[in-house]
């Protein structure tokens, strides 16, 4: 009955509400006793059961839905996480190397012209759009 209610007071809210399910005006609501007769009725007949049951076979036929539910809840467990294992990096020393000492350089965006790459037909390329 409190549903009914709300229903009522939210159709006399909404004039959106009220237009779409038929009513242009506050007055035209019917009493909260008919709802009740009415939610009654169709619950008895089966109504949106019916209703429900041909739009989906109207709109889906014989199609097949997938439909994947997880559940996201945490569960609380004794069991400890397993600890990552560290990377140990060898620390560097910071500042100019001394005499003699060599160290490995990181590879820079220009180590592919170190590498053998050759960059003279890209500029041809480049060149005979350009005077095209």
């Amino acid at each position: 009955m409190d549903q009914t209610r709300q229903l009522i007071d939210r159709l006399k809210i909404s004039p959106a509400l009220r237009r779409i399910c038929g009513w242009q005006k506050v007055c035209d609501i019917p009493h909260e006793l008919s709802f009740l007769r009415a939610f009654k009725e169709f619950s008895e007949s089966g109504l949106a059961e019916t209703v429900h049951e041909n739009i989906i076979k109207e709109c889906m036929g014989d199609k097949i839905i997938g439909h994947i539910s997880r559940d996201s809840t945490s569960i609380d467990a004794w069991e400890k996480p397993v600890k990552k294992v560290k990377v140990v990096k060898p620390k560097r020393k910071r500042g100019r190397p001394r005499k003699g000492e060599v160290r490995k350089q990181k590879p820079t965006r220009f180590s592919d012209v170190r590498l053998g790459f050759c960059f003279l037909p890209l500029f041809a390329v480049f060149n005979n759009l350009a005077l095209a």
